[in-house]
C-alpha cells in the first residue's frame, strides 16, 4: 500500500483565506461567466457572419472576465491544498491561453471558411471545459475535506456534463467541416450544457458556502494543517 506524502502548509495563525471571501468571488464570477455566452448570443452571430450577413460576432469576452474572478476563488479556496490545487492551477491556466487563441481565431473568421470556423469554436469549447474542470478540482477538494455526500453529487454532475457538453461541441465542428447547417443547433445544444455545468458549479459553490464541516478545516492553525 503506498505511503501518503504529507506536505505542511506555511502561515499565519489565521487562516490565509476565510471561506466568505472565496464565496464572494465565486458567487461575483458566475453572474458573467454563465450570462456572458447568452447575452448577446454569440453562436448566432458567427452563424450570420459566415453567411455573409451583417454581424456584431464576437467571443464571448464576458465570459472569460467572469471566469478569471472565478479563477482567483478557486485558487483562494484551496490554495496548495494537494494535487487538487495543481491540476486546477494548470486547468485555470489552460482556459487562459484558448481564450486569447479564440480571439485571435475570431480575425480570421470569414464567410465560406470552414476550417477557421471550427478552428476558432473547437478552441472556445476547449477553453470551456478547461474552465469548468478547473472548478472541478475545486470541488473535489471540498468533497475531500467535508463530510457532506452533496457535494460528492454535485462534483460527479460537473464531471459528467463537462464531458457531455464536450463530445456534442466536437458534433458540430465535424458538422462545420462537412457543411452541415446541422452545427448550429449542435454547437448551442454544447453552450447549453457548458451553462448546465456551469450551473452545477454555482450549486456547490452554495454548498461550499453552507457546508458546516469544512468550518474546522478553515479554523485550524497552520502547524495542524496538512494537505495530500
Amino acid at each position: 500500500m503506498a505511503t501518503l506524502v504529507r506536505k505542511q502548509v506555511s502561515g499565519f495563525e489565521q487562516p490565509r483565506w476565510m471561506k466568505p471571501k472565496c464565496v464572494r468571488y465565486l458567487e461575483v464570477g458566475a453572474i458573467p461567466t454563465i450570462f456572458g455566452v447568452w447575452i448577446p448570443d454569440f453562436v448566432g452571430q458567427y452563424a450570420l457572419k459566415v453567411s455573409g450577413q451583417e454581424s456584431a460576432a464576437m467571443p464571448p469576452l464576458i465570459t472569460y472576465a467572469g471566469a478569471l474572478i472565478l479563477w482567483a476563488g478557486c485558487a483562494h479556496a484551496i490554495e496548495k491544498m494537494g494535487v487538487q490545487y495543481k491540476r486546477m492551477m494548470v486547468s485555470g491556466a489552460a482556459a487562459v491561453v484558448l481564450a486569447l487563441m479564440s480571439v485571435f481565431l475570431h480575425f480570421g473568421v470569414v464567410p465560406g471558411d470552414k476550417l477557421m470556423l471550427a478552428l476558432f469554436f473547437l478552441s472556445i469549447g476547449l477553453c470551456a471545459y478547461a474552465a469548468t474542470f478547473m472548478f472541478y478540482f475545486t470541488i473535489a477538494k471540498a468533497a475531500e475535506l467535508g463530510m457532506e455526500s452533496r457535494m460528492t453529487r454535485i462534483r460527479d454532475m460537473v464531471f459528467w456534463t463537462n464531458n457531455v457538453a464536450l463530445f456534442v461541441g466536437a458534433l458540430s465542428i465535424g458538422a462545420i467541416l462537412l457543411s452541415s447547417p446541422s452545427w448550429v443547433p449542435l454547437m448551442r445544444g454544447s453552450v447549453l450544457l457548458f451553462t448546465v455545468a456551469w450551473l452545477f458549479c454555482r450549486l456547490a459553490v452554495y454548498y461550499f458556502k453552507t457546508d458546516k464541516s469544512l468550518g474546522v478545516f478553515f479554523a485550524k492553525p497552520p502547524s495542524e494543517q496538512f494537505w495530500v
